[in-house]
């Protein structure tokens, strides 16, 4: 396989970026959208990598970083709902093409007492990759959810959590609903 050269890529989409002659009104219209992108080539250029994850209240998302992390930096507890706002850890690599990756922590989306849940949802949504995680069949809300990082172009895993919980035949059937709910379009896996 061959290895992505990131800083050739940066000076690419840099050249590119800085020749795009945009109007006033495009510029006002798209202001969100160049933040956006201007925050990712300067993560680009600082080798920098955000994974944020996301799903509903006890599915398990601070304990599957705190995995990653190989220890506890996220406040879990057997209560649901113990992320009330987001949170943020480095994760330092020695790799030569990425420096630190950014995990963000969001409260579920369904919990009750969230404050700003467009706030945590556009903070997940500048992730370069959404961990989304599930405990069990997807739901209408869950769907929606996925969906709507969809249509922004985000790449998103979906991270089936506490399968322990479920016997053999039965997470079978669980994984065949969601292959069906999921959008047609998205490559599934196993």
């Amino acid at each position: 396989m061959k290895q992505i050269n990131i800083d050739k890529s940066y000076l690419i989409l840099k050249k590119w970026w800085e020749n795009i002659d945009l109007t006033n009104y495009e510029k006002c219209n798209l202001n969100k959208e160049i933040i956006s992108l201007n925050q990712q080539l300067f993560r680009l250029n600082q080798k920098q990598l955000r994974i944020g994850i996301y799903g509903k209240a006890g599915v398990g998302k601070s304990s599957i970083l705190n995995l990653l992390l190989e220890k506890h930096e996220f406040k879990t507890d057997i209560t649901n709902g113990t992320t009330k706002d987001i949170e943020r850890k480095e994760w330092n690599f020695k790799h030569q093409s990425l420096k630190t990756i950014e995990l963000i922590d969001a409260p579920g989306f369904d919990f009750y007492d969230i404050k700003d849940p467009e706030n945590i949802f556009s903070q997940i949504n500048s992730s370069e990759l959404i961990l989304f995680t599930i405990a069990g069949d997807i739901n209408r809300n869950e769907l929606t959810q996925i969906n709507s990082f969809i249509r922004n172009g985000k790449k998103i895993i979906l991270v089936f959590n506490k399968i322990d919980t479920w016997k053999g035949h039965d997470l079978k059937i669980i994984l065949k609903n969601i292959r069906l709910k999921l959008p047609q379009y998205i490559k599934k896996y196993r």
